[in-house]
C-alpha cells in the first residue's frame, strides 16, 4: 500500500506546468517536458509556424505532439487508488528503507531520517536536527514567506487597481473620441446636405422660371405668327380685287407691309442666365474643394493605415479586418489612390507627352481587357471568380506541395495575366492595395521565362518589372541592380510597344510617366505579377 505522503508527492510530479492540474491526455515535447494536450495546443496556436517554443525551457519544438502512454497509465493508476488503502500516519512515521522510526530532519536535503539514515554515509556530514528542533525553525521560515507573499499580494492588488483605472480611462477616451468623430462627421454631412439642397433649390427655381418664360415666349411668338399670316392672307386677297379696288390705298398697305413689326422676345432673360452662371460657378468651386479634400483625405488615410498596421502581427491584422467586415461592406473598402508626386524628371522618366514612343502618341484610349491566368498562379494566391483580383492571404499555409502543372509558378508567389501579346501596342492598369499600401512586382514576362525554382527577375531573363513597396518604387534593371524611382504609385499603368521595343510604366492616377525599359522582344509576353507581403491585393483594369 502507498502512503498518503508518497501519493501526494507523486501527484505533484504529474501536474501540468500550464494549468497546474493533473495531466489530461499527457503529451511529451521534443525537449522532454510533459503537458496536457489541450494546454500546449493553446500555446501552439499563437504561432502560425510549424514549430513552437516550450513554455518551460524555451526550446523550439515540433507541433506534432506525441501522446505519452506511460504517463496516461500512471495518471489513471494514481487516480484509481482508494484512500482507504493509504497507510496510516503512524505507519508512515517509519523509514520506508529501514522501517525504523523517523526522529531526525536533514537540513541540507530536506528529508526525514531514521537513526540508520543519520549515521549513513549519505547524511553523516550534513546538518541533522531532531524533528522537534527543526519544526519551530521552519515554522518561522514559513511565516516569513507568508508575510513576503502577503506583501506581494498587496502590491499586485494595488497594481491591479491602477491598471483597471488606466484601462477604464483608456476606454473612456476611446468612447469620447468615437462620439467626437460621429458628431464631426454628422456636422460635415449636414453642411454638405444643406449646400446640396441650396444648389438644387436654385436649380429648381431656375427651371420653374425657365418654364414660365418659355410659355410667355411661345405665346408672343405665336401671336406674331398669327398676325403675320392674317396680313399675308389680306395681301393675297387684294391681288384678286378689280384694278381700281386693288389700287385703292395701295401705298398705305405696302407701307404697312414694309413696316410690319418683328418683335423678338428674349428667350432667356439675362438675369436668369447670370443666376445660372453663378450657380455653376458655385458648384464648380465646391467640386474643386471637395476633390482636393477627397484626394488629400485618401492620401493621408493611406499613410495613416500604413502607420496603424505597422508593427501589428498578421493575427492582429486579420482580427482587425474581421471586425471591420462586420461594420462595413468589404466591397466598398477600395484602397485609396493618393495623388502622386509632381511629374518625374530624368533621362528615362519624362512626363507623358515627351518623346517616349508610347507616351509621345498618348496612352491608348482603348486599354486591352486583361485577366489573371489561374493556371499559372502559385497555390497560395487567391484568384477572384471574375479573374480580375489576386490576393496573398494574411493567413498563409505552413507549406504547400509543389504543383505538378509545369505552367504554375513555385515557390515564388507569382501569376501571369491573359492574353499574351506578340505585336502592336497594348495598355492595361493595375490597382495595388493592402497594409502599408501593399507590396508587389508588376510588369511583363516572356512566355518562355522560368517559373520554377529561384527566379532572377531582370530583363536578361525575360522580366521587365518594377518593385513597389510601402517604402518606395524600384526598377529591376539587373540581377543585383535596382534603380530607385521618386514615385510610389497605387495604380500603375503599363504600355508595351513591340514596334518601338519599349515597356512604359506610368502612374494611372496622375497620368505621369514613371520608367521605360528599352528592349527587343524575342517572343510573346504576358502581364506578370509577384505578390510580396501577406494582405497584398492587386486588381486588373479593365
Amino acid at each position: 500500500m502507498a502512503s498518503q505522503h508518497f501519493t501526494d508527492r507523486l501527484k505533484e510530479e504529474l501536474l501540468c506546468p500550464i494549468c497546474i492540474d493533473i495531466l489530461q491526455n499527457p503529451v511529451t515535447l521534443d525537449c522532454g517536458h510533459n503537458f496536457c494536450l489541450r494546454c500546449i495546443s493553446r500555446v501552439a496556436e499563437e504561432t502560425s509556424r510549424k514549430f513552437c517554443k516550450c513554455p518551460l525551457c524555451g526550446k523550439s519544438v515540433r507541433k506534432n505532439f506525441e501522446p505519452n502512454l506511460l504517463l496516461v497509465n500512471l495518471v489513471e493508476r494514481i487516480q484509481a487508488i482508494d484512500p482507504s488503502e493509504m497507510l496510516t500516519e503512524k505507519e508512515e512515521d517509519r523509514c520506508m528503507k529501514h522501517e525504523e522510526k523517523l526522529h531526525y530532519f536533514c537540513d541540507l536535503d530536506g528529508k526525514l531520517l531514521c537513526m540508520v539514515c543519520r549515521e549513513s554515509k549519505e547524511h553523516k556530514s550534513h546538518n541533522v536536527l531532531l524533528i522537534e528542533e527543526a519544526v519551530p525553525r521552519y515554522q518561522e521560515k514559513l511565516q516569513s514567506q507568508v508575510e513576503v507573499l502577503k506583501q506581494k499580494g498587496m502590491v499586485i492588488k494595488q497594481a491591479k487597481e491602477q491598471g483597471e483605472q488606466k484601462i477604464n480611462k483608456f476606454m473612456a477616451e476611446v468612447e469620447l473620441e468615437k462620439q467626437k468623430i460621429t458628431k464631426e462627421f454628422q456636422q460635415l454631412y449636414q453642411a454638405l446636405k444643406e449646400e446640396e439642397n441650396f444648389l438644387l433649390s436654385r436649380m429648381n427655381w431656375l427651371a420653374q422660371e425657365g418654364a414660365s418664360g418659355k410659355k410667355v415666349y411661345v405665346t408672343a411668338s405665336e401671336t406674331q405668327l398669327n398676325s403675320l399670316r392674317e396680313f399675308i392672307n389680306s395681301l393675297m386677297a387684294r391681288q384678286l380685287f378689280p384694278p381700281k379696288q386693288m389700287l385703292q390705298n395701295i401705298k398705305v398697305i405696302l407701307c404697312r407691309s414694309e413696316g410690319f413689326p418683328f418683335l423678338s422676345p428674349t428667350p432667356v432673360p439675362s438675369h436668369l442666365e447670370r443666376k445660372l452662371s453663378d450657380a455653376q460657378s458655385r458648384h464648380k468651386l465646391l467640386a474643386s474643394y471637395l476633390k482636393r479634400f477627397k484626394d488629400h483625405l485618401k492620401f493621408e488615410g493611406e499613410r495613416d493605415r500604413g502607420k496603424f498596421f505597422k508593427g501589428m502581427s498578421d493575427k492582429d491584422i486579420t482580427k482587425y479586418l474581421d471586425g471591420q467586415s462586420e461594420i462595413d461592406n468589404p466591397k466598398t473598402n477600395q484602397a485609396s489612390e493618393p495623388e502622386s508626386p509632381s511629374p518625374v524628371q530624368g533621362p528615362d522618366t519624362q512626363p507623358l507627352g515627351f518623346p517616349v514612343s508610347c507616351s509621345s502618341e498618348g496612352i491608348s484610349d482603348f486599354p486591352d481587357p486583361v485577366t489573371f491566368d489561374e493556371v499559372t498562379a502559385h497555390p497560395e494566391l487567391i484568384i477572384s471568380p471574375d479573374l480580375k483580383t489576386a490576393t496573398l492571404d494574411f493567413i498563409q499555409q505552413e507549406s504547400s506541395d509543389e504543383p505538378t502543372d509545369p505552367e504554375c509558378f513555385y515557390p515564388f508567389r507569382c501569376v501571369l495575366g491573359f492574353p499574351h501579346f506578340s505585336r502592336g501596342r497594348h495598355t492595361w492598369e493595375t490597382q495595388l492595395e493592402g497594409p502599408g499600401g501593399g507590396a508587389c512586382m508588376v510588369g511583363v514576362a516572356l512566355g518562355q521565362a522560368a517559373r520554377r525554382g529561384f527566379l532572377v527577375i531582370e530583363p536578361l531573363t525575360g522580366f521587365w518589372v518594377l518593385r513597389i513597396t510601402g517604402s518606395g518604387c524600384q526598377a529591376l534593371i539587373a540581377a543585383n541592380a535596382r534603380e530607385n524611382l521618386p514615385a510610389r504609385p497605387r495604380k500603375v499603368g503599363i504600355c508595351v510597344d513591340f514596334e518601338c521595343g519599349e515597356v512604359v510604366f506610368y502612374d494611372a492616377v496622375t497620368n505621369t510617366h514613371i520608367y521605360t525599359f528599352r528592349t527587343s522582344f524575342p517572343g510573346h509576353v504576358f502581364p506578370f505579377y509577384r505578390l510580396l507581403f501577406p494582405g497584398t491585393r492587386i486588381t486588373l483594369n479593365p
